[in-house]
């Protein structure tokens, strides 16, 4: 931890030093002492402010606590406690300051700042600010920056502590519209029937057991049972849970506008809300594909876990110029099992149909399945504000 003292003179301490010239070329120019007097006696402020506002900072520490996870757009509050290290004497006025900048990013940093109107020796004082980052990604919270100009107003310190924390804000959630849930409902209906007509409604099989009472006569296997001379029935695994396959292209052009890169936040703010949807159900599994600049893979069964890991690889994703979708459909779908719906959503997944992208992986008769249940959807879709609502940012 690095600390650096710096002390400024403030437009009031300025306007204070103009005043003091004037008299004190007046006292020397016509030689009238109780102009020198007075120019003495605005001396003796100057310098009792010299020595209590570097007092004022001595010994102080600041600890900063951010909350464990933000979104995009919403505002936070982040916690800060000042410690006073002096046995004698607090300090009054200090404002604690600090910088937040985007990693990746050569904006101009976020400001933010808390008033501490008096710290007692010897303890503690805390304080709070509140805070709305406008994208997602890291922000690095760094230098803090304490200061005051205690007493008087006429000089200012500042006392620089490094102490660098990051925090990684997850992409704005919005509401799916209720034309998406009837359809969502469809489609698990669909897939429920599906499974009953294959006889699959009871899971995979797992193997054989003696009969119990209470077992149904359909899961008795006669064969073995005649061969065994006792009744032996059918035992299977949990029933089959409805996988959700969503794939994320991040695809943008090599010259790409900023309504593009917009359509582009829009298109993770859905699949982000989509996650969630399918997190806070049980009885889902969720395969999560971002194809960016560096290829995610997420999978597992409905849990705030994997919610949380979903919104942190959402948030962490770069978009890439390559086209990629077509090599990770292939290489997905040739993995998957069973029943589900997919999803495709990217800025041009409208088109995929139509230009002949996935030719290869629709002619193959262990891909055709999982190609025949993908939807595809954009933000250029005529329906796209109808199944996918986000409110306006503040």
């Amino acid at each position: 931890m690095r600390r650096l003292h710096h002390m400024t003179i403030t437009r009031e301490g300025v306007a204070y030093l103009v005043v003091m010239g004037i008299i004190l070329t007046a006292a020397v120019i016509r030689q009238i002492n109780l102009l020198m007097l007075l120019y003495g006696v605005l001396a003796g402020p100057l310098l009792l402010s010299w020595r209590l506002v570097r007092r004022t900072l001595k010994q102080l520490d600041v600890a900063r606590k951010l909350p464990p996870a933000v979104f995009a757009d919403e505002p936070f509050k982040v916690e800060l406690e000042v410690k006073n290290g002096k046995t004698r004497g607090g300090s009054f006025a200090v404002t604690v300051a600090e910088e937040i900048r985007k990693r990746g990013e050569n904006r101009k940093p976020f400001t933010a700042e808390a008033y501490f109107p008096y710290v007692p020796a010897g303890g503690s004082q805390r304080g709070s600010y509140q805070l709305t980052l406008p994208a997602r990604g890291i922000y690095d919270f760094q230098p803090l920056k304490i200061s005051t100009r205690f007493p008087l107003g006429l000089l200012r310190t500042m006392l620089r502590l490094d102490k660098p924390q990051k925090l990684q804000v997850l992409p704005r959630l919005g509401k799916l519209a209720p034309l998406w849930q009837r359809l969502w409902r469809a489609d698990e209906e669909t897939a429920r029937s599906s499974r009953r007509r294959d006889g699959t409604q009871e899971g995979d099989f797992y193997g054989l057991r003696e009969f119990r009472s209470g077992d149904s006569r359909n899961r008795i296997h006669w064969r073995t049972s005649a061969r065994r001379q006792t009744l032996t029935v059918r035992q299977y695994e949990r029933k089959q849970r409805l996988l959700v396959v969503l794939i994320v292209d991040l695809w943008l052009p090599e010259s790409s506008t900023p309504e593009e890169r917009r359509r582009l936040e829009l298109v993770i703010s859905f699949a982000a809300t989509l996650a969630a949807e399918i997190c806070r159900e049980p009885g889902r599994d969720l395969l999560l594909q971002i194809v960016g600049k560096q290829q995610s893979t997420l999978r597992g069964s409905s849990s705030p876990q994997l919610l949380q890991e979903s919104l942190q690889a959402l948030a962490a994703a770069e978009p890439t110029r390559d086209d990629r979708l077509p090599a990770v459909l292939e290489s997905t779908f040739g993995q998957l099992h069973g029943n589900g719906n997919a999803l495709v959503v990217g800025l041009r997944s409208n088109d995929l149909a139509s230009s002949g992208r996935l030719a290869d992986v629709v002619k193959r008769p262990e891909l055709r399945t999982w190609a025949n249940r993908m939807a595809c959807l954009s933000p250029d879709d005529l329906h796209w504000n109808q199944l996918f609502q986000i409110a306006e940012s503040r």
